[in-house]
């Protein structure tokens, strides 16, 4: 006999599934009522010339392989019209091969894949001494010089806490950002040298004066380091008071304003830089960490650890890692952000045993006299997976990702200061590399010493060795370097009009008169280096097409010790454009 709990619970399912029947039919019967109640207010015309139902049903029909295929199709079409116009404008054929769809793809390919793909080594030509221009603003050494592809400015900051603003089309000075301690101070005298040239270039119209500062606001300490985001708007600055400052540049002709400080750090700042086209920054310091922050949010992402001494150098372009120079620890290291893991790399010289090992012999290794590797101080990326170190020895090493070894090593790059000792004779030491720069995913890169030279150099197209290619003449000790291919459409884009500048041949040339100028048709032979189109102007060859340019700080001493001194030198700024031949 069955329970009589379920027979109970069957009768009341079955109550209510035939209540809910006639439901669910009146409804049906009410909605054809209301579609056959509707027929005469529908539109049953058919017209021939609307095909947006047949778009709309094959879009609803294609696979995401038919519609990458599609796309594809569309790309290539476009570019063939491309091609096509610069034919019948009459390019020649150099610049009708460079811009071909295959070469085009493939360029896009290496862009997007990290490698390096911007190959102008072997087109550098050596500036003519009009070429080196320079600016004059700073009492004391210049640390760090920075400028951004779609800058119209660049940026200058030196020993004492000051961080100047320049325009990059004539050098002319736009703003002083002040030390802290300044903001307040009244000028005592207004007939004064200093008073009179400020009261000149307000009158010039593109100085706009001496930044105000409110309390809590600027530096309290020297700049060590400055980096400005691809857009050109945010500016960021670090130094020995061990906070970050970002700055904002609205407009093309407005100064930096003050925005906020980004704290965390517990000792000085020697390094920032910005991830490629992104907000993204990643700043080191003398505290052993690294800290990655979001400037667009003005907040704190994470801290990187593993150093184990004060961190000289920094540098990452556009993929999520960075990588340092531990200085005295002798180490550079990959920081992978997304991976959250970390590469070492181990420079100086080999051991006596490893010497051994590899097949040396003791006596040609002490025969060699070669320097022990002290300190790595700097570091510049290639591109996602090559960089370049330099050390107090003067040893410039190319590394790869994939080997814990230099791919090559060149001792002493910038030469020895030689000195006389009574007791010892001559005594020769290799000068530091005291600065380093890549053009990002470029085949050329520069450094920087004391020897008078900012030494540009080649690399090869299997990324295995480098060779000198020319020399800048660059009086002083060279604390900072920067190299950036601007982002142009047009020749006449060209951010740098060397014709306009009033300082031109190092910092230690005369400034010219205003009338002595040769003008802007003085810049119109050097603007043909840019490959473009005569016709409509558009620049030709990917980023190939396009001159890089070289920013340099240069001071009298280094940019964070007072060891060496140049007395002789001249503190300021370098802004170099390379012209193709």
């Amino acid at each position: 006999m069955s329970d009589p709990f379920f027979q109970k619970k069957r009768k009341r399912g079955a109550e209510k599934r035939a209540g809910a029947k006639p439901k669910r039919a009146s409804r049906d019967e009410s909605d054809e009522d209301d579609t056959m109640g509707a027929i005469d207010d529908m539109d049953l015309m058919h017209r021939f010339d609307d095909a947006s139902d047949a778009d709309d049903d094959a879009a609803a029909a294609e696979t995401p392989a038919e519609a990458k295929v599609r796309l594809a199709r569309l790309y290539l079409e476009g570019l063939r019209d491309t091609d096509g116009a610069d034919t019948i404008e009459g390019a020649d054929a150099a610049a009708i091969d460079r811009e071909n769809i295959a070469a085009r793809l493939q360029k896009d390919a290496q862009e997007s894949s990290g490698r390096l793909h911007i190959r102008v080594a072997t087109r550098l030509r050596a500036p003519a001494a009009d070429d080196v221009l320079a600016v004059r603003g700073h009492r004391f050494a210049v640390t760090s010089a920075c400028t951004s592809a779609h800058a119209t400015h660049f940026f200058s900051a030196d020993k004492h806490g000051r961080i100047v603003q320049w325009r990059l089309q004539d050098g002319r000075q736009v703003c002083v950002i002040p030390r802290r301690a300044e903001a307040y101070a009244s000028a005592t005298s207004s007939t004064s040298g200093a008073a009179r040239r400020r009261e000149r270039a307000l009158r010039h119209g593109a100085f706009q004066g001496t930044a105000a500062l409110d309390e809590h606001e600027g530096h309290t300490a020297e700049v060590y380091a400055l980096a400005l985001s691809d857009d050109g708007h945010h500016l960021v600055s670090g130094g020995r008071d061990r906070r970050i400052g970002v700055w904002r540049i609205d407009r093309e002709a407005s100064p930096a304003r003050w925005v906020r400080a980004l704290s965390g750090h517990k000792d000085a700042i020697r390094g920032l830089a910005f991830r490629g086209e992104t907000l993204e920054l990643f700043s080191a310091s003398s505290d052993r960490t690294v800290k990655l922050f979001d400037v667009s949010q003005l907040s704190y992402i994470e801290t990187l650890f593993g150093h184990q001494e004060a961190i000289e150098g920094l540098s990452c372009l556009r993929a999520e890692r960075a990588v340092t120079a531990g200085g005295r620890e002798r180490t550079c290291r990959l920081w992978k952000v997304r991976e959250e893991s970390q590469l070492v790399f181990r420079g100086g010289t080999r051991s006596k045993v490893q010497a051994l090992l590899e097949g040396g012999d003791l006596v040609d290794t002490h025969d060699k006299n070669e320097v022990h590797e002290g300190s790595l101080d700097c570091v510049a990326m290639i591109d996602d997976h090559h960089f370049i170190s330099g050390s107090d020895t003067g040893t410039l090493s190319l590394w790869s990702v994939a080997k814990k070894k230099p791919l090559f090593s060149l001792p002493a790059a910038h030469g020895f200061d030689v000195h006389e000792s009574p007791t010892e004779g001559t005594q020769r030491r290799a000068r530091y590399i005291t600065s380093l720069a890549c053009l990002p995913y470029g085949d050329v890169f520069a450094s920087g010493s004391w020897d008078g030279e900012i030494r540009v150099w080649a690399l090869d197209e299997a990324l295995q060795r480098f060779t000198p290619l020319f020399t800048i003449p660059a009086h002083g000790v060279v604390n900072s370097l920067q190299l950036v291919t601007p982002a142009i459409e047009r020749a006449e884009d060209y951010p740098v009009h060397p014709g306009r500048w009033r300082r031109r041949g190092g910092l230690a040339a005369p400034l010219a008169a205003p009338g002595d100028a040769p003008g802007i048709q003085a810049s119109g032979g050097r603007f043909a280096s840019v490959q473009h189109d005569s016709a409509t102007g558009r620049v030709l060859g990917h980023k190939e097409g396009i001159p890089p340019l070289l920013l340099a700080g240069i001071g009298q001493e280094p940019k964070t010790d007072r060891w060496l001194v140049r007395r002789d030198a001249v503190p300021g700024a370098l802004v170099v454009p390379l012209w193709l031949s």
